[in-house]
């Protein structure tokens, strides 16, 4: 399994434990080993907000809010890892459902302003850049 491939699995995997409203110890463990992996991610907008998200994740499941931690990994689970996922990822499908979800349990998430204008703003430097 490639270092892309293991990052996109940790997330998912501690996504569906965190929306049950529970986590265990495996859950901080993978996700320390994410960031200690961020620098294997090979496009600078999703490694930024890798960066910030996981730890904030992090957090929220230290203070016992899962489904909030679940939420946030559930918002960048599927941001592009590689170049050649860069190819193919939905940026579209990223607003419509991803952001959308998130944005509509808004509340639920303790710093959610900040997490969606950081993972917007990245967002929109890389592919709204002059060449774009």
């Amino acid at each position: 399994m490639s270092t892309a491939e293991s990052i996109a699995a940790c997330l998912i995997s501690c996504r569906n434990v965190l929306f049950g409203g529970r986590s265990n110890p495996n859950v901080l463990a993978c996700l320390e080993q994410v960031i200690a992996s961020v620098r294997e991610i090979e496009i600078d907008s999703t490694r930024n907000i890798v960066r910030i998200c996981v730890p904030e994740a992090m957090h929220q499941i230290e203070e016992s809010r899962f489904v909030s931690a679940a939420l946030i990994l559930n918002l960048i689970h599927n941001l592009p890892l590689t170049k050649a996922g860069e190819e193919s990822w939905d940026i579209d499908y990223f607003f419509s459902m991803e952001l959308s979800q998130f944005l509509e349990r808004y509340a639920e998430v303790p710093n959610s302003r900040a997490i969606v204008l950081y993972v917007c703003g990245q967002i929109s430097c890389r592919y709204l850049g002059p060449d774009k």
